[in-house]
């Protein structure tokens, strides 16, 4: 009992659109023999995690999803994901921890990140293989971070920023080679993903997003079908079961809290919806799961 209420307590109830104290501004974690990071308990933080494994081994719990921790993988991790890292002991590589201020802080442009595929629940693709050439590129670029990060005092943070510019840059053009959509880096779609990311517990209406964007309902979600082939409101419903089903999983809130954090004026439409979308009630989902 005393694991499951720790357990409990590591996914707060919470909107992990904005910095916070608990935010880490930036930190890089090198991955050896020792399993310095492993956690067999679901957790999830206000900051950006990179993972490149050089040696893999052991899974990575991601939403829901389990992946194996293979050889010079890189894996991606937003703010409010719940994961869970079991490293095999052999396993090596580097981790890099960052806040959306530390990422902005030289940056005129505000959403970079969201026009980044595999950040902020915009695709459920989060982790990258890379072939010998391109592992070698970003480990350079992690090894310069990492020597940055603990040798230098004068310019330290422009230059990490850079060196991070240049990783996501990268991780970017091999999302595009491998896996990418053109469409996703639609203006308006990239908006609509950081407002949907901001509001989701709040707003349930295409209107709403429709209206902030100043397009009418019927072209913003000819946008998301033209990106992501799903209506607005399919990416609605879809974000908003995403954290109840992290709720009802990793919590001991209640139904009804639940409901009422994602702004369900009555518990039982909250059961209605989940229902409709997942096909068990939250009170079954959560007793299976």
């Amino acid at each position: 009992m005393g694991h499951y209420m720790e357990e409990q307590k590591t996914i707060p109830i919470h909107n992990f659109s904005k910095d916070d104290i608990s935010s880490i501004t930036f930190k890089i974690i090198k991955l050896g023999g020792k399993a310095e990071y492993d956690t067999s308990i679901p957790h999830r933080h206000n900051y950006y995690e990179i993972f490149l494994f050089e040696k893999g081994g052991g899974l990575h719990s991601i939403d829901f999803k389990e992946f194996e921790i293979k050889d010079k993988s890189i894996h991606f991790i937003s703010p409010g994901q719940v994961h869970r890292v079991n490293r095999k002991t052999g396993s090596s590589g580097y981790i890099i921890l960052f806040s959306r201020d530390f990422f902005y802080s030289n940056s005129v442009n505000k959403s970079i990140l969201f026009d980044i595929p595999f950040l902020n629940n915009n695709t459920s693709e989060f982790i990258l293989s890379t072939n010998n050439i391109e592992f070698i590129q970003l480990k350079e670029i992690f090894e310069n971070i990492a020597f940055e990060y603990l040798n230098t005092k004068q310019y330290q943070q422009e230059a990490i920023l850079s060196y991070l510019n240049l990783l996501l840059l990268n991780c970017k053009r091999m999302f595009d080679k491998n896996i990418g959509n053109k469409e996703i880096y639609n203006d308006n779609f990239q908006k609509f993903r950081k407002l949907l990311e901001a509001e989701f517990d709040k707003n349930h209406l295409v209107i709403h997003y429709a209206e902030k964007l100043g397009i009418t309902e019927k072209q913003l979600s000819i946008i998301t079908k033209r990106a992501v082939g799903k209506t607005a409101l399919e990416l609605i419903h879809e974000r908003i079961i995403l954290e109840a089903k992290r709720l009802l999983k990793y919590t001991n809130h209640n139904i009804k809290e639940i409901a009422f954090f994602l702004s369900f004026d009555d518990p039982s439409h909250f059961g209605k919806f989940f229902k409709n979308s997942v096909g068990l009630t939250p009170n079954d989902f959560r007793k299976q799961n």
